[in-house]
């Protein structure tokens, strides 16, 4: 499956109003000119169609050169008093609303909204094509709208931030010496079931189990978020189970998954290391990656005495 279309999966499970707005709301927002680097003026009109994005610019604190988001894009929480042109999917976004926006620069998904590119392009609209997935190109993101927004000393500190946050993460798992009994411990991450997709080695879900000394049973899958099968999850018997709470089913959601038939015997099963993780928090390769390792941390040291069981 093509990667945003998970991420399009995930974003239309989140519960976020749908803001109606008048052409006052479009009206022009007066921005102080800056430059970037290259003597560039930085754009000062952003239209956001993607929730990572519009998150990475509010942590660039580039958030007064936002002029429109998506109805998805929902943090952090001072994004509800940016009008919205409408849903994530781009079957159901207008050009005509966006455009309406006057912006300079427009924030796109891959494979979602490629088919905006030509239109945008040919009203003279720069455009931003989202692609990350691995931690590496967030931090290339980061640096990329640094530079087009004219703040790129606040994305050097972003993603200083970012990796600070990561060997915290790492220093936890490390303290509680985790990281030497799980040496070679194996995790499934459920993105959704029937059919099944689970993060391959293409997504940063992947990168973040590998840095906390997990294996991803499905990590070696050429795709972000490939579709796997029943067999091939019990077949890799996962000391560990994480699946985005869309629901917010919580516990109840955990003991559903452990009562699938032929899951009984799974060492996460076994040991109850089967975990709800924030299914929006955990949807989007965007400047809170470094609060998602922590978290990660937080949930394996919770269980550290299951991993002695499973020796």
């Amino acid at each position: 499956m093509k990667r945003f279309l998970i991420a399009g999966l995930v974003a239309f499970t989140l519960l976020v109003p749908v803001f109606s707005f008048g052409q006052k709301d479009v009206q022009n927002k007066p921005i102080d000119s800056v430059q970037n680097h290259q003597g560039q003026t930085a754009s000062q009109r952003i239209v956001s169609l993607v929730p990572s994005t519009t998150e990475m610019l509010f942590a660039l604190n580039a958030q007064n050169q936002l002029v429109a988001r998506t109805d998805f894009c929902n943090w952090p929480p001072e994004t509800q008093a940016v009008p919205s042109v409408g849903g994530f999917d781009g079957k159901t976004i207008s050009l005509e609303r966006i455009v309406a926006f006057q912006p300079d620069l427009v924030c796109i998904a891959d494979v979602m909204h490629n088919h905006l590119i030509q239109p945008l392009e040919a009203l003279g609209i720069k455009v931003f094509l989202s692609t990350a997935q691995k931690l590496d190109q967030i931090y290339e993101e980061v640096v990329q709208l640094g530079e087009l927004t004219g703040h790129q000393t606040d994305a050097q500190q972003l993603i200083a931030k970012i990796k600070s946050q990561l060997t915290e993460a790492q220093r936890l798992v490390a303290a509680m010496e985790v990281s030497q009994q799980n040496a070679g411990k194996k995790a499934y991450w459920e993105v959704a079931a029937a059919p099944y997709f689970s993060p391959g080695q293409d997504s940063f879900i992947t990168d973040l189990l590998e840095s906390m000394g997990l294996e991803n049973i499905f990590g070696t899958l050429a795709q972000a978020y490939p579709q796997v099968n029943e067999e091939g999850i019990i077949a890799g018997q996962p000391d560990f189970i994480f699946f985005p709470d869309y629901n917010f089913q919580g516990e109840a959601g955990a003991k559903a998954i452990a009562s699938r038939t032929g899951w009984q015997k799974l060492p996460a099963v076994v040991h109850g290391r089967i975990f709800p993780v924030d299914s929006d928090l955990f949807s989007r390769p965007g400047p809170r990656v470094g609060e998602m390792a922590l978290e990660l941390a937080r949930l394996i040291t919770s269980h550290t005495s299951a991993f002695e069981t499973a020796q």
